[in-house]
């Protein structure tokens, strides 16, 4: 199984994947947000998750890595979605995109089961 990889889709149909071409790495900070259309997950040639930001949508994006206390069990999942101000309010639509290609919606971002102490231990990574 191939890793995640994203790619930014802007208004004007140019692309940012995460990797280019020549090998260099793009880094979220890297994402033109104010142009961007759609965001992507892919696996492979595989598109796995495809996120469309409508006006005044703001991207979330987070990739977690949760390995067991021994070290022997790691897996990853990407947190994706959006947050939007409406009249004062906050709201959010968050997706988690797993490795075996199931996806899950929360709304509102919050901590998922598979990351509750006792079970298998989470950290956010700066996504890449």
């Amino acid at each position: 199984m191939s890793k995640i990889t994203w790619n930014a889709i802007y208004k004007d149909g140019t692309n940012l994947p995460q990797y280019n071409v020549d090998g260099a790495v793009n880094k979220y900070p890297d994402i033109d947000r104010s142009k961007l259309e759609f965001f992507e997950l892919n696996q492979g040639e595989k598109l796995l998750f495809k996120l469309h930001l409508e006006a005044g949508r703001k991207l979330i994006v987070r990739r977690r890595t949760m390995q067991s206390l021994l070290g022997t069990n790691k897996k990853v999942v990407w947190m994706v979605g959006w947050q939007w101000n409406a009249n004062g309010r906050n709201v959010q639509d968050i997706a988690w995109v797993f490795e075996d290609g199931h996806v899950e919606l929360t709304g509102q971002f919050k901590e998922m089961p598979y990351a509750a102490p006792g079970k298998l231990m989470a950290c956010e990574e700066e996504v890449g």
